[in-house]
């Protein structure tokens, strides 16, 4: 089931890009970014209250390496998602988007980093290099 969770944020994901470039030509990325992470802040609130917040609290409250975790994913959250709404407006989601693939690249080498852990193997290498060489040739040519 994890493929086809993927697949559909994938389609979500490229239609935020061709919606957030146009959007960008009428507001400030500001304040696109302002208005998704309200309304992110609205709707998973309730949906979280209503479902793991109680647990989760406690979780956040008792396991501090938890608690910064959560805190270094949220910052980083809110630097990527600031820097692919600014790189979307300075150029377009077509481009940003896909010189923003080689994001699996720095997951293998967070991964690493952070956690010691090694989810490479044959396939995740060949896909990366595809990755890596696409990239390169749309940063070449552009």
């Amino acid at each position: 089931m994890w493929v086809v969770y993927a697949i559909i944020a994938a389609v979500f994901w490229g239609m935020n890009y061709a919606l957030t470039e146009k959007v960008l030509h009428s507001i400030a990325p500001v304040t696109l970014l302002a208005l998704e992470m309200f309304v992110g802040t609205l709707v998973f609130s309730v949906a979280s209250y209503f479902t793991t917040w109680a647990q989760d609290k406690v979780t956040l409250a008792s396991q501090p390496d938890v608690f910064w975790l959560t805190i270094a994913e949220i910052v980083v959250l809110l630097l990527g998602s600031f820097f692919i709404i600014i790189s979307i407006y300075s150029k377009n989601a077509t481009v940003a988007g896909i010189i923003e693939l080689i994001y699996p690249l720095f997951i293998i080498l967070f991964t690493w980093l952070f956690f010691g852990e090694n989810h490479v193997n044959a396939s995740v290498v060949i896909g990366g290099m595809f990755i890596f060489v696409g990239v390169l040739i749309i940063g070449l040519t552009r």
